[in-house]
């Protein structure tokens, strides 16, 4: 029997929690018992849809509600999760077999190619191609190929899509991937050899990555994939890039720990500590933890434990689960969360100099949760006048030089 969730500092509104519940391949008869009680309360259905479609658990919440309460939940909704669901599966089998085809398109060009997330997530963490939801096909390619993957890309029927042409791309992102859409289907490929946002950037394109590619069966073929102590780093980076907004990001991590209960932890920690990124990690697998009841080893449970700033912020993500949004810590406050989460003084407090350099509205006014809410604005008190008067006395020239050779990211 699985213990009662500890008390949250930040609760869940019910159907949030309901939607906890049912986000996971595995049910333990306490979780079973739980549901069918919750689904004869009184619930909002239409808001367990709607928050179901927006944090992409629908798979995962039609296949658990109707194992364990088809004969309580609403016939209706039960239809709607089973035809969204459906669709999701054969628009999920479409986009496998052009991953299939891409791969061996690159590999006969001599184009290193990893693909991350998506298909091979879902077979690798979920087990079922069907259970993860996905939209595009993200290929991890060294940066030194990437024209020679464009040019595999245009010979398979695709088209560059311009920056301007992806809804809410901000500049900071522009030029760090590259968006091809095929000219007739439904593919979207997304080439990529750094994780970018604002005031961050984490690279993929490592050698580690590549060294550590393991092979993943897919549609009756074998394309490259992460290895699981790998995967788990970039889920937890990705969701932290976000600020963990949606609950998928929080489920890969947890299925991931679930299907790979053998993994290398001084691996992992040794590359997270390599890659400046230990933070995010412990902030994914203290999300699954606690939200998903991902099994984590004790070693491993008394690191996170020690940490209370991540113990803090795991509480307030996602946001738009909680029963006071405004208690959460959303995507636009995602520079104060990577300020948070470094692995070092130095390192935290270099990046709230980008923040003043960039004059942020983060450093001025940042949030009600931040800690370090009084010190940064008064950095930034000082830092951004100074910052003014040197772009004013000091020369385009020399600007460009400090510029290239402050990096611009965390």
């Amino acid at each position: 029997m699985m213990a009662r969730p500890n008390a949250r500092l930040f609760p869940l509104r019910p159907e949030s929690e309901f939607i906890v519940w049912c986000a996971r391949t595995v049910l333990t008869d306490n979780l079973t018992a739980r549901i069918r009680a919750r689904t004869q309360e009184s619930l909002d259905w239409s808001m367990v849809l709607e928050m179901a479609e927006y944090h992409g658990v629908v798979p995962l919440l039609y296949k658990n509600l109707s194992a364990v309460s088809s004969d309580l939940a609403p016939a209706e909704l039960l239809t709607q999760l089973r035809q969204q669901t459906q669709a999701e599966a054969m628009l999920n089998r479409t986009l496998a077999k052009e991953l299939v085809a891409l791969c061996k398109a690159l590999t006969a060009r001599g184009v290193p190619v990893i693909p991350i997330k998506g298909a091979t997530l879902a077979v690798s963490a979920y087990g079922d191609l069907a259970l993860r939801e996905f939209t595009d096909l993200d290929l991890l390619v060294p940066e030194a190929f990437i024209a020679a993957a464009e040019a595999v890309l245009l010979a398979q029927g695709y088209k560059r899509r311009a920056a301007s042409d992806k809804s809410g791309e901000t500049n900071h992102e522009q030029g760090l991937h590259h968006v091809y859409i095929k000219t007739r289907g439904l593919s979207c490929v997304d080439l990529q050899w750094v994780m970018a946002h604002q005031y961050f950037t984490f690279w993929l394109d490592r050698p580690e990555f590549w060294r550590s590619r393991i092979p993943v069966v897919l549609e009756n073929a074998t394309v490259p994939g992460l290895a699981p102590e790998v995967l788990l780093i970039v889920l937890c980076v990705h969701g932290s890039k976000h600020a963990w907004e949606l609950l998928k990001w929080v489920c890969d991590v947890a299925e991931l720990l679930r299907s790979h209960p053998d993994l290398d932890w001084h691996q992992i920690f040794l590359y997270a500590s390599n890659w400046g990124c230990r933070g995010m990690l412990f902030m994914g697998l203290s999300l699954a933890h606690r939200l998903l009841d991902a099994p984590l080893p004790e070693m491993v449970l008394a690191r996170l434990k020690s940490n209370s700033d991540v113990q803090m912020l795991s509480h307030r993500m996602p946001a738009s689960l909680l029963t006071n949004f405004q208690d959460g810590v959303n995507e636009e406050q995602a520079g104060a969360l990577y300020f948070s989460l470094k692995d070092s003084w130095r390192e935290r407090w270099w990046f709230g100099l980008l923040l003043c350099r960039a004059h942020s509205s983060l450093a001025t006014t940042p949030p009600s949760w931040f800690r370090w809410r009084n010190s940064l604005p008064r950095l930034a008190k000082v830092m951004i006048p100074v910052h003014r008067a040197m772009k004013q006395l000091l020369s385009p020239t020399v600007r460009g030089a400090i510029n290239r050779w402050v990096p611009h990211n965390g």
